[in-house]
């Protein structure tokens, strides 16, 4: 019998594992380094050319093993609750008339052209 995602549900009475420290060090870790390193070299007066692309890699490090370790759970234990938090808005177009000021919106990019090039209150 092969497993489907839906049979490793966890139920109400299997609690799912707890996030361990190992899992977090794994993601912080890069951080962490960075910040020795960081700290070391402006202590030591040693060249920090190498500190900014540094801390690029340990943040891109700390996002993909954050969603490396999401995606483990969501797999390993059903755990899809890193995803499911967040409401997508509703598409009724408000956004896109805001935007792209056009539509019912309109009106403020005209009031906002007259009080930025209205130069009359100036005489």
């Amino acid at each position: 019998m092969t497993r489907t995602f839906t049979s490793q549900d966890n139920g109400p009475d299997r609690p799912l594992p707890r996030i361990t420290w190992r899992a977090r060090a794994l993601v912080l870790g890069g951080l962490a380094l960075a910040t020795v390193y960081t700290a070391a070299a402006f202590a030591l007066d040693a060249g920090t050319q190498h500190v900014g692309p540094l801390w690029m890699a340990a943040i891109a490090w700390t996002v993909a093993a954050g969603l490396a370790g999401a995606l483990w759970r969501g797999f390993r234990h059903s755990d899809w609750s890193a995803f499911s938090g967040y409401e997508l808005p509703e598409d009724d177009g408000d956004m896109e008339e805001w935007a792209m000021r056009t539509g019912r919106y309109a009106w403020l990019r005209d009031m906002e052209e007259e009080s930025l090039h209205d130069h009359d209150h100036l005489r």
